[in-house]
Formats: C-alpha cells, structure tokens, sequence
C-alpha cells in the first residue's frame, strides 16, 4: 500500500513540475514578445518627447536566435515533454500495481472496484485537463492521464478475469471492447495517442481474455467490428497510419489462424480475402502508409500458404483465385495496386511450380489453366503502351503455367499435346502484341511490352516446334519460325517481330553448329546447314525491303550493295519513277 501511494505522490509531483515548468514558458515567451514591442514602438519614436509615431512602425529586422545550449535542449525536452509521459506511465502502474497488490484486509472485488474507478477519474481528469483553464495550456497532459486511465481500465477487466476469476471470458471481452470503443471515441478528442492505446488494447482482447477453445470465429468477428471502428476514425480524422496499423495487427491474427486445424484455416483465409479487397477500396485523406502495405499482396500471401497445406483442397484455391481477379480491378482504380496483379501472379508460378515439384495435386492442370486465362486475358485487355506492367504479367502468364508444369510434370500430356498447346499460347502473345500496336500512338517505336510480347511469341513458337517437330527436323522449324517472325516484321513493319525473329535465329545458328553437327549425319547435317546459310543469306534482303519500302520482287540490285551510294544508284535503276530516300 505504501509503495502505491508513494507512486501516486511521485506522478502527481511529476505532474505539478510540468505544468509549472509549461507555465512558466509561457510567461517567458509573452515577456520576450512585448520587450521585441517595446522595442519596436522605441525605434519608431513613439517614446521620443511624446511625438506621435506613425501608425505602422517600420519592421526592424530581427537579430537571429541564439542557438541553443545542450542544457536548454535538455530542459526543454525532459522538464516540458518527457515528464508528462513519465507521469502518466507512473499513474498507469500504480494502478496495475493496485490490482496486483496483495492486500489481506481488501479483497479482490473491491481492489478491482478501486482500480476501475482510479482508471475513470483519471479519464475525467484528462478531459478536465483538456477544457479547464489550469491544465488547458498543454495538450500532453490530458493525452496521457487518459491513456493512463484507459490502461488501468484494460488491466482491471484483465485481472478480474484471469488472476482472480471474477468475471467470465464473455464478460471480459464485452468490457475490453467497450473499453475499446470508448478509447477510440476519446481519440477523437485528444489525438492519436489515445487512438493508438486503443488499438493495441482491442487487438489484445482476444490474446488476454478470449476463449482458447471457441476458434477462430469469435476472434475474427471480434477483429472485423475494430477494423471498422478505427477505419471509421482513421477517415475522420486523417490518420492513414492509424488504418494501416490496424489491417497489420489484422494480418497478424489471421496468419496465426491459417496455421490452424482447418476449419480454423479456412475461415481465416476467407477474412484475409476480404481485408485484402476491403482495405485496398478506400481513398486515404492523408498519408500513404496503407497503399504502401499493399493489402491485397498481404492477403495473397497468406492464401498462398493455405494452399501449401494439403488439407483444405479446393477452397484455399478458390479463394487465392478471387482475390488474384481482384487485384486486376483494383490496378485500374487505385493507381497504388499496380504491381499487385504481377505479385498474384509470381505467388500463383510459386504455388504450380511447388506442387508439381510435390509430385502433382489433382486441381493443378485446373490451376495451371486458371492462372492463364485469368492474367493473361485479364492483364491483356488492360494492356496499354504507357503500362508495360500490364503486357509483362500477360506475357508471364502465357508462358510461365505450361512451362513449368511441362517441365515437372511432362507426363500429363503427350508430345502432340504440348506442342498444339504451345502452339495455341504463341498466337495469344502475337494477339497481344497486336493490341499494343492498335492501341500505341506511334508503332514505328514499340515499347517494353511489346519486345515482351513478341519475344513470348517467339519462345513458344520454338517450344511447339520442338514438341510437333521430329527431332532430327527441330533446327529447320524453328529456321523457319525464325524467318516468318523476320518477314512479318519487315513486311508490317514491326521492331519487336523483327528482333524476335533475330533471337530465334541466334538460337538456331548455336544449335546447328553446337548440337546438331555433332547428332546429326549424312545428308540430314548437310540439308541442315544448307537451309541455315541460304536463310541467313536472305536477312539482309529483308532489310533491304524495309530500308526502301518497296516489295520483295522489286530490287535484286540491292542485294549485295556495299554502300549507301551503290544501294542508292541500285534502286535509282531499279525504279527510275520514284525518288530514292534521303539519307
């Protein structure tokens, strides 16, 4: 008892020193205020033999502050900041120390009665403090006698339930809500403080006074009527941080509960679905501390670890699979989530690859097909030069599924089968391609998404070539790829096809010379480079077509020409009707 009084005697005196030391600041500023007055009004000559000054003396220009001493920093910060907070901490222990005191005379019901009560005068007091005249100059003071009280109040209903069984873990949870909700009502009031002891007080309930065996329901019911609570205030008052506090505190609790037996699981996999999309909506008034958490990629990731598990099964892939969809609209109305859908689609590549390595789910192939029509179709139709994110991921998407299920799981379909396959997915990245070269202001200088596109192209070509070719003819499908990619680009013309059509014949050329003349034999290894050097002869007419802009059957002199003067005379005989290009 006497340890608890003297706490209280040492918070009140801490209180007294800084409500002083505040007051006298004060004074000292409004005497240097009307000596600069005094001052000024002398300069003017307002003083002078009672001569009138004008009315609005000239400025004086003011002399720079002198800088300040380590002694007065440290008055200023301890005597006027930091004894404030010291004495509240000392009133909020005192009050825990009542409640833990034992006291042979008092019994537990009435230290918690007393405890309840200390933690509501001392609210009392910080709203006195807040509007009264003696307190009313430092705003610190009626934030931490507050704080302290709400503290006590928590720990009150804690002790009630846990030490000494006073009360029921419903009752518990009811009071420490409604502490809860009173501390973020006072928040509005006196600031963030007050907010932030709320919040850590509401999202420890259920660790502190919840029910162990009732699941994951009660707590998650219990997280989404304070998320809705502080989102509320968050809005009105502007604390973005404040919301993004509570949707990590959220994230928290359900990654605890998606470790859990799985009915538990799952109902946290479908909380964290609905987080993800719900605190992704709002328009933050003040701050970016939420769109910079990334909610939607918070909640994927913890639906990527449910699907790990084996024994939710379709469901853990349902709901990732919701969320992924959503990330795609939600890249379109917060320009924020952009990098969301290309994150939901590395954790899907993430999730194929490790349970094809597992040895294969049954839902995989599903998973695999889900995955590219929802990214590749989806991020294709939002496409757009100036978002190259965009055509990235629909490239990705088209690719990524069936080479890795066909590289770890090859037994799914036989060769025919992946090459159509394959075949299939080329014409959706030239389709794609296609989109950007519409939907671009100028297509005579292609963009990072459609290099991507092309080259897309280019790689499945290549793989469905491989599946549908017999080996010894691979070299020669893909030479052919490779000048169909070329000619398409020149004819069109198109940068991306024609660089496409390049890599694939470099892929060829190392082929020929580092595979196949060592594989193959006879007249086979003799075709193979025969058709290599004849294609390799015709690039430079191809880009001899593009350089003059006229059909392929139109200039045979240019072929060979060394210079720009011989190309230029070549062409002038070729065509004497129409001016050669300058340059």
């Amino acid at each position: 008892m006497t340890l608890v009084l003297l706490i209280l005697v040492a918070g009140l005196f801490f209180f007294l020193q800084a409500r002083a030391a505040a007051r006298m600041a004060g004074i000292e500023a409004r005497l240097a205020a009307l000596q600069e007055e005094l001052l000024a009004f002398r300069a003017a000559g307002q003083l002078n033999d009672g001569e009138a000054a004008p009315l609005w003396p000239e400025p004086t220009h003011a002399t720079a502050p002198a800088p300040e001493t380590l002694g007065g920093l440290f008055e200023r910060l301890i005597g006027g900041r930091l004894l404030i907070w010291i004495g509240g901490i000392a009133l909020a222990a005192a009050g825990i120390f009542l409640i833990r005191h034992s006291i042979a005379l008092v019994p537990p019901e009435a230290r918690m009665i007393a405890a309840a009560l200390f933690g509501l005068v001392l609210i009392a007091a910080g709203e006195y403090a807040r509007g009264g005249r003696l307190l009313a100059d430092d705003p610190r003071i009626g934030q931490a006698l507050v704080g302290a009280g709400i503290a006590i109040l928590y720990a009150a209903t804690y002790g009630s339930y846990l030490l000494f069984g006073l009360i029921g873990s419903g009752t518990a949870s009811a009071l420490m809500l409604l502490i809860t909700a009173a501390a973020l009502t006072l928040s509005l009031r006196h600031g963030p403080p007050t907010a932030l002891m709320g919040l850590v007080g509401g999202f420890l309930t259920p660790l502190l006074v919840g029910d162990p065996d009732a699941g994951a329901l009660p707590v998650l019911a219990t997280v989404a009527l304070l998320d809705g609570a502080i989102f509320a205030v968050a809005w009105r008052r502007g604390w973005t941080w404040l919301a993004a506090a509570a949707v990590a505190a959220s994230f928290a609790w359900t990654g605890y509960f998606v470790l859990e037996p799985p009915r538990d699981a799952l109902a946290a996999g479908i909380f964290a679905a609905f987080l993800g999309i719900a605190a992704s909506l709002p328009r933050p008034r003040q701050g970016r501390q939420l769109s910079l958490m990334q909610p939607a990629i918070l909640g994927l990731v913890e639906l990527a670890v449910l699907v790990g598990r084996s024994d939710v099964g379709i469901s853990a892939w349902l709901l990732f699979g919701a969320l992924a969809a959503a990330t795609l609209p939600l890249s379109v109305l917060r320009p924020d989530h952009r990098p969301a859908p290309a994150a939901a689609l590395l954790l899907a590549l993430a999730l194929i690859a490790i349970e094809a390595a597992g040895g294969g789910d049954p839902l995989l192939p599903w998973a695999a097909l889900a995955t590219t029509l929802l990214f590749a179709g989806g991020s294709a139709a939002l496409a757009t030069r100036e978002q190259p994110l965009r055509a990235l991921t629909a490239c990705a998407a088209l690719a990524g599924p069936l080479l890795i299920v066909r590289q770890l799981l090859p037994e799914l379909l036989g060769r025919l089968q992946w090459g159509g396959l394959a075949l299939l997915l080329s014409l959706g990245a030239l389709f794609l391609l296609w989109l950007l070269r519409t939907r671009s202001r100028d297509q005579a200088a292609p963009g990072t998404g459609s290099f991507a596109a092309a080259a897309t192209a280019a790689l499945l070509l290549a793989v469905a070539a491989y599946d549908l070719a017999p080996r010894d003819l691979v070299s020669g499908a893909w030479l052919a790829a490779a000048m169909a990619l070329l000619l398409a680009g020149v004819r069109m013309p198109d940068k991306a096809l024609r660089l496409a059509g390049l890599g694939l014949l470099t892929a060829t050329i190392l082929k020929v010379f580092l595979i196949d003349a060592a594989e193959l034999e006879g007249v086979l290894r003799i075709l193979s480079f025969f058709a290599l050097g004849l294609d390799i002869c015709l690039v430079p007419q191809m880009y001899n077509a593009r350089r003059f802009n006229v059909p392929l059957g139109d200039y045979p002199l240019l072929v060979g020409a060394d210079d720009e003067a011989a190309k230029l005379e070549a062409f002038s005989a070729a065509h004497p009707d129409k001016a050669a290009p300058a340059g």
